[in-house]
């Protein structure tokens, strides 16, 4: 699932509105995957924030109370480069729904995928 269809599930379950807190799990603690360590963070960001929709990003471990104050801050920053597919077009927003920016033609694997 990516961060864009992740999104979709979660304001499905939740009447087709932000509301609740989302938790991305299973991302962030290693790399077993083709695309950049930090993406699913960086995407689910971005998709919350065009959705309005809160997302908690704690540090793995990191105990919180979705009540509560909710660990927003890109904490993986630091520890990743910069990504070389942003979600976002300079200065253009995507919809939540469109995904990412289009990869050039020699990104792409043999699935289409980058």
């Amino acid at each position: 699932m990516t961060p864009a269809e992740g999104m979709r599930a979660h304001l499905d379950l939740q009447g087709g509105r932000p509301h609740g807190v989302l938790l991305p799990i299973h991302w962030g603690t290693f790399n077993l995957a083709p695309h950049a360590w930090a993406e699913p963070g960086e995407w689910t960001k971005d998709a919350g924030e065009e959705a309005e929709q809160p997302v908690a990003f704690p540090r793995p471990g990191e105990p919180f109370e979705p009540a509560g104050i909710l660990p927003v801050e890109p904490w993986w920053r630091p520890l990743s480069p910069a990504l070389a597919h942003p979600w976002r077009l300079s200065g253009e927003q995507t919809g939540s729904g469109r995904g990412p920016a289009p990869a050039a033609r020699g990104d792409l694997d043999l699935a289409g995928e980058r």
